[in-house]
């Protein structure tokens, strides 16, 4: 870049030389910087003007993903890169990139093939994304869903994975919360950083267009919710007792019967 900037060893002025010739070569300083600045600017974003990109790539938009603290690797939804769909806005569907969802910032990111970079897709242009395989388990949709301000802060529409879409639906968001601290060393060098503990929120919707939402899917949470159906809650979690391990086979029974009921929730 030293080709933008010119050399100062030119710009000696003489004493006696007019205030006229010193404006001159002022400006044409403020001139060389300002295209300089404008170079530099527009360096973060040339990999979407990328000529070699594939033809689906071109509907990708979003921005290089340079963040101003660590990532904590624990909290994306998975770790490594995965192969995947994202379904746009748009109609278009871009397929078999290799994406990753944090759920800590609530963004999905794109691994550019050319540069190898890491990309912030914008969330307005994004309607869902498909894992195409995770740990041999290839049904692993995320939808953009809204939500009330005060259950996810500072944003009304998240990305939450999808479990089950019917007359009755369940999706996930998975949030996190913060819980303690710990010291890491990297790098010979000790540092504390924060430790993330996973609480998924369970949006249920109903044919009536209602909605129940909740941290917990144990019996007195659905209580509260259904209060006029107690017996039948309590017969189904007897007979479809999940134990610890409420997997999404689980839950969409669950989702299936709860929108058998009749819901108190709120619209």
């Amino acid at each position: 870049m030293d080709f933008l900037f010119p050399d100062l060893r030119f710009l000696r002025l003489n004493l006696n030389q007019s205030e006229s010739m010193k404006t001159n070569i002022i400006f044409s300083i403020i001139i060389l910087l300002m295209i300089a600045i404008q170079n530099l600017n527009g360096q973060s974003r040339t990999y979407l003007n990328n000529s070699d990109l594939n033809n689906s790539e071109w509907c990708l938009t979003g921005e290089l993903f340079v963040p101003d603290f660590t990532v904590d690797a624990r909290t994306y939804f998975y770790s490594e890169w995965v192969s995947g769909n994202i379904y746009l806005s748009n109609g278009e569907v871009v397929r078999n990139k290799l994406i990753k969802y944090n759920g800590l910032l609530d963004q999905l990111f794109w691994l550019e093939p050319k540069s190898n970079n890491m990309i912030k897709l914008d969330k307005e242009s994004i309607l869902r994304f498909h894992f195409s395989d995770i740990n041999g388990d290839s049904s692993v949709y995320f939808r953009k869903i809204k939500v009330k301000r005060n259950l996810v802060a500072d944003s009304v529409s998240v990305f939450a994975q999808e479990i089950y879409c019917g007359s009755s639906s369940l999706f996930i968001v998975h949030a996190l919360k913060e819980n303690g601290t710990e010291l890491v060393r990297k790098n010979g060098i000790l540092s504390e950083e924060i430790v993330y503990t996973e609480l998924p929120i369970y949006f249920f919707r109903f044919a009536n267009q209602k909605t129940f939402v909740t941290k917990s899917i144990k019996r007195h949470s659905l209580y509260a919710f259904f209060p006029e159906n107690k017996d039948k809650i309590k017969e189904f979690t007897k007979t479809n007792n999940p134990g610890m391990n409420q997997d999404n086979l689980y839950l969409i029974r669950l989702t299936k019967f709860l929108g058998t009921l009749d819901p108190r929730g709120e619209r």
